[in-house]
């Protein structure tokens, strides 16, 4: 026998929902990759958001295959910007330079500000760059929301995907780490507030994990030393921390663009919602929230905080199926059809964080992909 209407018809929605995500993710990866390389691996790419955007789709598994994307993306970014630095496969034709940092823009901001303000009262307008990338991240922001954090990042990209890989955390994080869950917002503070009194990057020159090169670095010996003591604490939070406690540390503690996209985030309207009155506070969400993101008292009902970047971790967690997808709170009504399911706030998000996400990796995944043709054809 061959399989029964229903699953026909869910999986020839869920084809249309890959199809409509492939389109323009075709056009922008294309677009982006075929500026240095072919546009064949712009089109695998495309290709390979269209196959997760199905099996999201057909399966419900929103985090399962989120996770597999998010963390495909981030190991092209290691291998393109860092690891193929230091092998023969390295072209110089590939992409040359790490993109625009998001991380680097929240610490920066005021310095922006004040650098427009210089600009506008000296009439060089060629300091307005910044405002273009403003532009950018209002348009990202509006579109994802908070799920840049676990659906576009290449840092989140590489945290997430080791917190996944232990079968149970060694250690537990406690009710300390959500009383500690503010500290990404004071660390914001502190380096923008720092970064205008010194009109330096200060954080990246003291707690970014990737600035272990000679750049950014301090000539004095012992400010040199302390800058390494602090990224090195910084990736072991992005790297062996996650591995530990099966949570997203760095993302958590030590980033402070999560702390900016849970306050601008409040502009997108996709939320995670609990069902009102409906939960049994049985902590299960709790307990897979990779970001420490919900809370929930002994004895008392979940509650899902401002840092929730919409991974969908929850959502299969909950026996009773309680989160959901909503637009503003709010779910949006059924629409009836083979096609009808597609309309929901789940599909909206999924196909505005697949699209975005495959939009900017194409900056480095295409070329990743060139770079291991490259590593595979020269044996």
């Amino acid at each position: 026998m061959g399989p029964n209407p229903s699953a026909r018809k869910k999986a020839a929605a869920a084809g249309v929902f890959a199809a409509l995500v492939f389109i323009p993710a075709l056009l922008f990866s294309t677009m982006i990759a075929g500026r240095e390389i072919s546009r064949l691996y712009g089109l695998a790419w495309a290709f390979f958001a269209a196959g997760t955007a199905y099996a999201i789709s057909y399966t419900g598994r929103v985090s399962f295959y989120r996770r597999i994307f998010f963390s495909v993306s981030a190991l092209a970014f290691l291998l393109h910007f860092k690891l193929s630095l230091f092998g023969k496969a390295f072209d110089p034709s590939c992409f040359k330079d790490t993109p625009f940092c998001h991380i680097a823009m929240a610490p920066y901001f005021l310095n922006y500000l004040y650098q427009q303000y210089l600009a506008l009262m000296s009439g060089g307008w060629k300091l307005w760059g910044p405002i273009t990338l403003g532009a950018a991240w209002l348009f990202v922001t509006i579109g994802l929301g908070r799920g840049w954090c676990s659906w576009a990042c290449f840092y989140g990209g590489i945290d997430d995907g080791l917190s996944a890989l232990p079968g149970r955390p060694l250690l537990k994080t406690g009710r300390w780490a959500l009383k500690a869950r503010d500290l990404p917002a004071a660390l914001l503070i502190f380096a923008m507030l720092a970064s205008l009194a010194t009109m330096l990057p200060v954080y990246c020159l003291w707690l970014c994990p990737f600035k272990l090169t000679g750049s950014f670095l301090d000539q004095q010996g012992y400010l040199r030393g302390l800058q390494y003591a602090l990224m090195f604490f910084a990736l072991a939070a992005l790297v062996l921390a996650p591995l530990l406690t099966k949570k997203r540390i760095f993302c958590s503690f030590l980033c402070p663009f999560a702390a900016w996209q849970a306050f601008w985030g409040r502009l997108n309207p996709f939320r995670i919602s609990i069902e009102e009155g409906k939960c049994t506070g049985c902590r299960r969400c709790v307990a897979v929230c990779p970001t420490l993101a919900i809370s929930c008292a002994p004895g008392g009902k979940a509650e899902i905080l401002p840092y929730c970047n919409l991974c969908g971790q929850c959502l299969g967690a909950c026996p009773a199926r309680l989160h959901t997808y909503t637009a503003f709170g709010l779910k949006l009504p059924a629409v009836e059809g083979a096609l009808g399911r597609l309309v929901s706030a789940e599909h909206i998000f999924v196909f505005s964080a697949l699209l975005l996400g495959s939009a900017f990796s194409s900056l480095w995944a295409p070329a990743a992909l060139r770079d291991l043709v490259k590593i595979f054809g020269t044996h």
